[in-house]
């Protein structure tokens, strides 16, 4: 973890976690409403020691550019972030950087059908804002050969909070709208259809509801209009797109039957085309050109992994998914 380019968030993702009224991911914003988790599961104590050493291996790395631990605590998406920054850390100051926070740590142990080893952590910190604010998180942690390790985090949802999970018994059996293995292709083809700037229509969100995240003045389709007038405006075009990445969909059962939390991952990315050239230091919509910029730059491509997390109801009819939380960190940008 170094902080390179963590001034440098594409306003897209700022855009989606404002308009669905979560933190912004890693940008500098300061802290925010403590949101309560729900109740801890009991006998939890090999979970929480798993999360302390995770931030304690975390802080090596951002203290002391020490990444040796990275695989034994990371897995999925948040072994690609960390891979990412580790990547970075070559050119990163380390000699003042304070030791990371996690307060108010609550451990759920969500109950599961099958072989599947997980719980979620609840906490304030700011790992995920690079010490520049405590956030709420959700951490999820997976078992994955035989080491408890950091697969996901998910900001804080809307107004709702976290939302209850099954914590004893056997989930319900009715059937999900959405499956686990058609949430993130489902998903990646709505949010790539948003990021277009077409007007939301049900139909083009479907299964999805118009909540926040695609509908609304800070929803994803809203901000990418107003990004690719400004962008046109200039001269310069602007398109993105959403890809499934191959982590398995996280669908853990909500308290009383009533559906599944989903937590999936998708890679973003944006691209820039000027044909004429940019002689400038940002391009018309504000967003800072890449580094190294070249004096003349043509292209500019730009991918980042995002988490979204949904409220999957039980199938009935007329039911929609609702996205109600949200994760974002840039991988790379290149100008040229």
């Amino acid at each position: 973890m170094n902080g390179n380019g963590t001034s440098r968030r594409v306003r897209l993702l700022t855009a989606i976690a404002a308009g669905a009224g979560l933190a912004a991911t890693a940008c500098g914003s300061g802290g925010s409403a403590t949101i309560s988790a729900p109740p801890a599961s009991r006998h939890t104590a090999a979970e929480q020691a798993a999360t302390l050493n995770w931030l304690a291996k975390t802080n090596q790395m951002w203290t002391k550019d020490n990444f040796s631990a990275l695989s034994q605590v990371t897995t999925a998406e948040m072994g690609t972030v960390y891979q990412a920054e580790e990547h970075q850390a070559a050119t990163a100051k380390t000699s003042s950087r304070r030791a990371f926070q996690l307060t108010g740590l609550s451990i759920t142990v969500p109950c599961h059908r099958g072989g599947a080893a997980i719980f979620v952590a609840y906490g304030d910190t700011d790992v995920f804002t690079l010490g520049q604010g405590m956030q709420p998180q959700a951490l999820v942690f997976e078992r994955a050969g035989g080491r408890w390790k950091l697969a996901a985090a998910v900001n804080r949802p809307g107004s709702s909070g976290w939302p209850a999970l099954c914590r004893r018994g056997t989930p319900a059996s009715a059937s999900a709208v959405l499956t686990p293995g058609s949430y993130a292709p489902d998903l990646a083809r709505v949010l790539t259809h948003a990021q277009t700037g077409a007007r939301a229509t049900t139909a083009a969100a479907a299964p999805f509801a118009l909540n926040g995240f695609l509908s609304g003045s800070g929803s994803i389709t809203a901000q990418a209009a107003t990004q690719i007038r400004k962008d046109r405006s200039g001269g310069v075009a602007f398109s993105g797109r959403f890809t499934q990445v191959p982590d398995p969909t996280f669908a853990l059962p909500l308290a009383n039957g009533r559906g599944y939390w989903l937590v999936g991952f998708l890679t973003q990315s944006n691209t820039y085309s000027s044909p004429a050239g940019l002689r400038k230091a940002a391009w018309p919509d504000g967003n800072p050109v890449a580094k190294p910029r070249p004096p003349v730059v043509h292209h500019e491509t730009e991918t980042f992994i995002t988490t979204y997390a949904a409220i999957d109801p039980l199938r009935s009819a007329g039911r929609t998914v609702t996205l109600d939380g949200f994760f974002g960190w840039p991988l790379t940008a290149r100008a040229s």
